[in-house]
């Protein structure tokens, strides 16, 4: 696949990030849920280790590609840093 050009692959690739970010919610919140991790007094945020973090984006990424034909698979991979890019 080539650079994006169209309407509908903006499209394809706006619902592969909304499936990244669910699937990322999911598993943080799960995570969130076993360990036990309790808000952080002075900012009310509840943190993951930093490698259970890196491993379950990783895992979202992989989420999405089972979702989608082999052919994005490139395409996914190229976009994948901007989503793993902090907020």
């Amino acid at each position: 696949m080539g650079p994006l050009e169209s309407p509908q692959e903006r499209v394809i690739l706006g619902i592969a990030h909304a499936l990244f970010m669910n699937r990322l919610h999911l598993l943080r919140l799960t995570e969130i849920v076993r360990l036990h991790i309790e808000p952080d007094e002075e900012d009310a945020q509840m943190v993951l280790p930093t490698d259970l973090d890196n491993d379950l984006k990783q895992q979202a990424v992989d989420y999405v590609l089972t979702c989608f034909p082999e052919e994005w698979a490139v395409v996914i991979d190229q976009i994948k840093s901007e989503w793993l890019q902090p907020a």
